[in-house]
């Protein structure tokens, strides 16, 4: 199999994190109504950009061969080019899994702090004539 075929089949997971980073994103922003934290907008924000600069690096790092062939470059200017590369990539995904964590913790207390209070069993009703 090619480069490009194999790189394809790599892709298919983060294509799948895409859709799902597109959902979030659709049903968070839907829910900032009913009081979602704005935090959970922001993670799947995280994760749309750093799955299509994934994706987008993937496909470009498919030049590395000419790279060190026209830059005449070593396995460890390689290895620096992936570093810097991957390192910003990989801590956009944490940081994106501490939003949606934190935006978890931080909807779930103000849906339990300001819950409407029932009341006692039976006190709307009518005291017998």
């Amino acid at each position: 199999m090619t480069p490009l075929v194999l790189t394809t089949i790599e892709v298919i997971p983060r294509v799948l994190l895409l859709v799902v980073g597109v959902l979030g994103l659709i049903f968070s922003i839907k829910g900032r109504a009913r009081g979602v934290s704005g935090l959970l907008v922001a993670a799947f924000a995280v994760v749309l950009v750093t799955t299509v600069a994934g994706i987008a690096w993937q496909f470009v790092s498919l030049n590395a061969p000419s790279w060190i062939r026209a830059n005449h470059l070593s396995a460890s200017d390689i290895n620096v080019i992936f570093l810097a590369v991957g390192v910003p990539l990989d801590g956009a995904a944490v940081l994106s899994w501490l939003l949606v964590a934190i935006g978890v913790v931080k909807s779930g207390r103000a849906r339990a702090a300001f819950a409407p209070y029932p009341g006692p069993v039976n006190y709307y009703q009518q005291p017998p004539n």
